[in-house]
This record gives structure tokens, sequence and C-alpha cells, in this order.
């Protein structure tokens, strides 16, 4: 027992040292003379990289996806930390937004660029490594890729950013912004080179590790979001003709302990949900309901006929407006995904109920402000853990049949049999219907049902807000007044905030004090 405990306390010690290290030179007074040698050295490097992967629950001081659901038409955001969340929401982001304690926005560019200068670390120095020659290769694969993930979720974010590719230092401040384009090019470039010395598998104990086709798919990312539809639909086809990846059976495991190791997964943060369940639970039950959803996505799921609400008369409507899940006949993802008044994942939710020994009453502190709650990524397994361990899903294999559809129908290949096969696929593993073509036989139609598509079936899971942004969207869903569910006693909608959208929103502003430390850096327009 001695013997481990002195190994954990030497692991996380050296972890510790090498990540100041990476971060800052000779912190410790360690050099890239004594440090890049043992494989034990290079892997503590690459898991620090990896340790910088997105998470999608709540973490300070970190990329935290699923958090920026409430800068979406998804989802509001109530909570007394990542304030900016809620700024940026409202419309009234500024360049002067700066990194606190508890900012969720603005550490996003520094920490991307800190795991930038790391990888760069890491490529420059673990070649002097005595390690097994194929294993090195993959080794700098790995490295490299993530390099060019972490400078394609700067540009997702704030569009042009600067390429980086050595080792910067802390005075060095030049940086100049690189064009979208040249931005995108060179992502492609690093995953075309980091894919060839890439596996398709590891095993279990080393799933987090990037595969040959999650290259691909991050190909796939980044040209849909440069518009570039037709080679985006064949990156993606790269990843299908792989025969690898497949949808898991049941939706509802694929978001918990259930489910937690499955072949949809392609890309994933371990333990990236740790803390899912304590943010998103009602505070009755321990948590903190920092994240509703809103009346605008309850209201988007399909009947279990394939019915939108827009195609049921004004009294059909208006019965699952005012009860959901009316006759338990909504589209299955909403119940799994949403838990709303008379569910009962949480127990009874009440949000009418004024009374103050009503948890639950709307707008009470760790309650509702829509009458919604989140349960996706939600396991009840985590009550009374604090953390739990569940993995966040950077991209799955139903994203990207997803973006797969989207390529080809905005390439022009809407009535490619691809389109529908897919989405039938996934919403038949959702115990959805099929596509009914007599509608949906134009490209217009198409486009409408993909884009509803990519809106339940990923819902908080850290891609709607590039999905409004791609679309060019957000003006429309992200301006005026977010509604709830409705009250009972006014048979109206709860009115929760009025949002305002312009044009500048599209992109986050530079952080103010990158401008103020750079003049050759240009902030974003409108700021």
């Amino acid at each position: 027992m001695k013997k481990i405990i002195i190994l954990a306390i030497s692991t996380f010690f050296l972890s510790s040292c090498a990540e100041e290290f990476l971060t800052r030179d000779h912190p410790t007074a360690t050099t890239d003379l004594n440090f890049w040698n043992t494989e034990g050295e290079i892997n503590t490097a690459l898991n620090i990289l990896y340790d910088q992967v997105p998470t999608g629950g709540f973490r300070y001081q970190n990329n935290t996806r699923i958090t920026f659901e409430g800068m979406t038409d998804n989802a509001v955001w109530y909570a007394n930390f990542f304030g900016e969340v809620n700024t940026i929401a409202l419309g009234n982001s500024n360049s002067q937004m700066r990194a606190t304690e508890w900012a969720a926005i603005q550490p996003v560019w520094q920490e991307n660029y800190t795991a930038i200068r790391r990888a760069n670390r890491f490529l420059e120095h673990a070649g002097k490594a005595l390690i097994e020659p194929a294993l090195k290769k993959r080794y700098f694969a790995e490295a490299r890729a993530l390099r060019a993930w972490f400078h394609l979720d700067l540009m997702l974010y704030y569009g042009e950013i600067p390429i980086v590719t050595t080792v910067v230092l802390p005075t060095e401040t030049d940086l100049v912004k690189n064009t979208k384009q040249e931005v995108v090019d060179f992502v492609l470039a690093e995953l075309d080179a980091a894919s060839a010395d890439l596996p398709n598998l590891y095993a279990v104990n080393d799933i987090k590790r990037i595969t040959r086709g999650a290259c691909y798919t991050m190909k796939t990312v980044a040209l849909l979001n440069n518009l570039q539809y037709a080679e985006a639909a064949k990156a993606a086809k790269q990843v299908i003709d792989m025969n690898l990846y497949k949808l898991h059976p049941s939706y509802a495991a694929l978001f918990n302990y259930e489910g937690q190791v499955n072949e949809e997964r392609i890309f994933i943060r371990q333990s990236g949900n740790d803390d899912t369940f304590y943010r998103s639970a009602p505070g009755y039950i321990g948590g903190n309901a920092c994240l509703n959803p809103t009346g605008s996505l309850v209201n988007t799921y399909e009947t279990k006929q394939g019915k939108t609400l827009a195609e049921l008369s004004p009294d059909s409507a208006a019965i699952y407006k005012a009860s959901p899940n009316y006759r338990s006949n909504r589209d299955p993802r909403m119940e799994l995904t949403i838990a709303y008044p008379g569910s009962t994942f949480y127990g009874d939710l009440n949000p009418w109920d004024d009374s103050p020994n009503n948890p639950n009453r709307l707008a009470a502190n760790y309650s509702s402000k829509t009458g919604y709650w989140l349960r996706k990524y939600v396991d009840l397994a985590d009550r009374g853990r604090g953390r739990g361990s569940l993995d966040y899903m950077v991209y799955r294999y139903g994203d990207l049949l997803l973006m797969y559809v989207e390529a080809l129908v905005e390439s022009g290949q809407w009535n490619n049999p691809d389109v529908i096969k897919y989405i039938n696929m996934i919403r038949n593993r959702a115990k959805m219907p099929n596509v009914d073509i007599k509608v949906y036989n134009n490209e217009a139609k198409m486009r409408e049902l993909y884009q509803r598509e990519r809106r339940v079936e990923l819902a908080f899971e850290g891609s709607r807000l590039f999905d409004i942004r791609r679309w060019k969207i957000a003006e429309k869903v992200m301006n005026g007044v977010v509604e709830g569910a409705i009250d009972p006693r006014t048979k109206k909608p709860v009115n929760v905030e009025t949002r305002t959208f312009k044009a500048k929103d599209y992109l986050w502003p530079i952080p103010a004090r990158e401008m103020e430390g750079n003049p050759n850096m240009k902030q974003n327009p409108g700021f």
C-alpha cells in the first residue's frame, strides 16, 4: 500500500511540475535538457494536452461547451458564476469582459493558446526521448492533431486568429491574425499529416486518445464551418466508410454510465461531465439547476407520428405546449433531454406551487427560471457524490452523420439517397418514424428537417452555438422574449428575459488584455 501511495504522489508531482514547465520556461529549474527523455515524461506531457480538451460540464476556468448552450435559443443561464454567458445571450458582450476566477468565456483564448504552446514544446523537444520509433511517431501525430484542434476551436469562437507553430515566449507580443481560410487550410494539412500515423482504435484504457476517425471528423467540422460543403461531405464520408462507428442502440444509455463505453464515440473528454448532476439537477435533490431549457426547444420536438407542432391544428398544438408530453406522444428524445412539469425523472416537479415549502417553485433558488430542467448527461447515480466520472463526447457518430447530411444538402445534393438514409437511421434509433418524403421533397424542406434534427438530437451537447452561427439564424432566434413553460394559472408562457442580437455577436471579442498587450492584434468587428 505504501508503494502505491508513493507512486500516486510521484505521478501527481510529475504531472504538476510538467504542467508548469510546459507553460512557463524553467519554473522549478527544470530544463529541456533534463526533461524530454523517457516515455513517462512524454506521456505526462500528452496527458496534460488531453486535459485541455473541452469539458461538457460546468468547470471553472475551462472551455465548458454545455454551459455555452445558455448563449443559444436552447437555454437560459442563471448562476452566480460564468456571468458572461448571460451577458452575451442578452446582447451585451463587449471587449472589456475580462477573465476572473469565475469566468467561462475569456479563458478560452488563453487556455487554447496555452495548450498550443505546450504542443509546440512537445513537437520541438520530444524527439530526443528514448522510445520505440513507431510509438514515438504516433505520439507526435497525437500532439500535432491536438494542436490543430485547439486552433480549430479558437476559430469557431473568434473567427480570424493567429496560427502559432513555434514556442512563443510570454515576452513576444506581436502575434498577427491569420485569415479564416488560412486557419482552415492549416488545420486540414495538420490533420491529414497526423491521421497517417494514428490508429483507428485504442484499448479502452486509452480511449481518450485521438484517432484517425477523430481527425477526419475534425476536418469535417473545419470544412463545414467554412462553408466548404462538398469537401465537408467527402471528409464525413471518410469516417462513414471506415465502418468503425455505429449508433448506440439506446439514446437514453448514451448519456449515462450504462452506455459510457460505446461505438458511437469519436472523440471524448474523459470525466468531462463529472459535475453535470450537481449543476443541472433541481436544488431539492442536491443540484444547482444552472442551465434551464427554453420553451422554444421543447416546442421543436415532433409528435411520435412525425408531426411538428406547426403542422397540427392550433387546438392540438396548444395542448402539447401546455402539456409537453401529452399522452406520452412526443419524440422520446424530449423526455430524455428535458424534465418538465409532471415528469418524474427528478421526482414531482411542480413549478406552479408558490408555497415557500416548494423548493421547485418557479425562479426559486436552485430551481428553474423557465419551468424546465436539464436531464441529458444527468445520471442519478451521481446524486450525493459531489462529482462523478461521466465522459463528455466532443464528437459522436450521430453528430457526424448529421454533418454529412448538412454538407450534402448545402452542396446541392438534397436528393442524394444518403440524406434520407442517415436521417432515418438517427430518427429510428430514437423510436421516431421515417421521414415523410411527400412533405420533405425539396431543398428548403430538407434544410428545415436537418436543422431541426440537429437541434433535438444534439441538444445540450455543445453544438448549438456553432450551428446558429453557421446557419446565420442567430439574429432570428436570439432576438426577443425568451419564453418558458405554459403557466396553467395564466394559460400563457413564462417570460424569462429579453434578448438582443447584433451582427457583431457572431464572434466573441478578442480579450481586452490580449488587445492591450499586443499592438498588432486587431479586434473583431463591432467591438
